[in-house]
């Protein structure tokens, strides 16, 4: 379908006949400029339109005889699955001026077999890409609040590659191809497009640098209100949990290129229920919604036992004012991931495990209002959604 009405509209420009289109139901003046490569605009010129919202199921509508492209391959027609991201990554322009070439409104209302035209500045191709970039995919998957996504680059000649993105870096590790890794979406970054900057610096000193413009969607998070018993509302110091964030950041920040996991991650405890989600905004005490819950919850009873949900190296095992008995996990990559309140721990500092060795036992130490698992992963300290690594495979 979308192929012929690719050809049907490559024979229009060459022949430039008069074209009727009857409207259809569902169509909409958008969608009906899309798919023959026009404008709303001109669509309600040709026609006659004082208002472009207002046409009816039957309506006959003369669609504007489209002037000859410059160049070839000007037009795309949506395939199953595609987004107007990837689109656009895929010949090198943005989601923005493909929706303004286009005259869409909603960037998440494409539909197979409709045509887009393409930005002539947009090549295309591989070319697209200053050297060293040879190809950059993002993805699979949208990038989602609270959210991590991969990044994959091939480069023409070998290259160091390190992705910018909302205020944090995250370097790539090296393939035999270019390089991939992992970034992260913060749970309470509004929704809406931003830059994502790729810099590859050579051995010889050169540096190249690609932008992408990457669409953020909402986690769609809840809401709960948390009351702290009297002993333990002082453990909310602004003195005390920062100095507590700083030493967590110290243990996952670092970057390292060997990556020991291998596809979707354990839930840390035997028969997992989720008592507290990862994202929720959370109130202590009546006060506003300014936080989150930067982990997920598991019930359990104390001394239950708490496992390594993959492979990794122990980078903090001690107890902690907020966080009470902890240990930290590197996974290589700068992942991460965290295990509070634990009643005793059971590992060491620089000690390696696997997925299923023993790290502690479930606990109600610290900022706690009873006995749970408090697991978290972040990715070079940015908190993510540890679901997330137990349904996927992650890159």
């Amino acid at each position: 379908m979308g192929l012929a009405i690719a050809l049907a509209l490559a024979h229009r420009v060459q022949a430039q006949e008069p074209i009727r289109y009857t409207v259809q139901p569902g169509d909409t003046l958008t969608r009906i400029a899309a798919r023959f490569g026009t404008t709303v605009e001109a669509l309600a010129a040709a026609n006659g339109l004082v208002n472009p919202h207002l046409i009816y199921v039957g309506q006959v509508l003369m669609i504007p005889t489209v002037a000859p492209s410059p160049r070839p391959g000007r037009i795309h027609v949506v395939q199953p699955g595609e987004t107007l991201f990837r689109i656009a990554v895929r010949y090198g322009t943005t989601v923005d001026r493909l929706m303004a070439l286009n005259g869409l409104s909603n960037p998440q209302r494409i539909f197979v077999g409709q045509v887009l035209r393409i930005p002539e500045e947009a090549p295309g191709e591989a070319s697209a890409w200053p050297a060293p970039f040879a190809e950059i995919q993002v993805g699979p998957g949208a990038a989602v609040q609270g959210r991590a996504f991969p990044v994959r680059v091939r480069l023409q000649h070998p290259a160091a590659v390190q992705a910018d993105f909302l205020g944090v870096t995250f370097p790539l590790a090296a393939t035999a191809e270019g390089a991939v890794g992992l970034l992260a979406v913060p749970a309470m970054q509004a929704p809406g497009v931003y830059p994502l900057v790729l810099t590859a610096r050579t051995p010889a000193g050169q540096t190249a640098r690609a932008t992408l413009s990457i669409r953020v969607a909402a986690g769609g998070y809840a809401r709960e209100a948390i009351s702290l018993p009297p002993d333990r509302q002082n453990l909310l110091d602004p003195r005390l949990v920062r100095e507590e964030r700083e030493k967590v950041l110290g243990a996952c920040l670092p970057f390292e290129p060997e990556r020991r996991w291998s596809g979707p991650f354990r839930y840390p405890v035997a028969n997992p229920v989720v008592t507290s989600a990862f994202g929720t905004r959370r109130s202590y005490n009546g006060g506003p919604y300014a936080s989150y819950h930067e982990g997920l919850d598991l019930r359990g009873t104390v001394g239950t036992p708490v496992y390594a949900p993959a492979a990794g190296e122990v980078a903090l095992a001690e107890t902690l004012v907020v966080r009470g008995n902890a240990v930290i996990l590197r996974h290589g990559w700068g992942v991460c991931s965290g295990y509070w309140h634990l009643s005793a721990i059971a590992v060491r500092p620089g000690q390696r495990v696997q997925a299923g060795d023993l790290l502690g036992y479930v606990g109600n130490t610290g900022l706690s209002t009873g006995a749970h698992l408090h697991w978290e992963i972040r990715v070079r300290g940015v908190p993510v959604d540890p679901r997330q690594w137990v349904e996927e495979a992650l890159p």
